[in-house]
């Protein structure tokens, strides 16, 4: 199988896709302030306090909404965002 042909769906617009733009922004601004936490806790804290179960749940806690914040991104861009493609094939 080869791919003959790739049609690109209609651009998104609406309101929509200025919403998924806007809160892409957002979220990536979020994203950002959330890893600046996680290095800022690693690098300002000293060996005793990394060491303990509050400092990892707590950089736990951090990476879990990084996690969900760039998943969030993810599905808006495809969802409100990424162009539909269309492919056609010859066998």
């Amino acid at each position: 199988m080869h791919i003959e042909k790739i049609e690109y769906g209609p651009e998104k617009t609406g309101m929509w896709s200025n919403v998924a733009f806007a809160l892409v922004i957002l979220l990536t601004l979020l994203a950002t302030v959330i890893t600046g936490s996680i290095f800022w806790k690693i690098l300002s804290s000293d060996a005793e306090m990394a060491a303990t179960r509050s400092f990892i749940e707590e950089v736990g806690t951090l990476l879990a909404y990084l996690l969900f914040d760039l998943g969030a991104i993810i599905y808006l861009y495809v969802k409100g965002l990424l162009r539909d493609e269309y492919v056609t094939t010859l066998e």
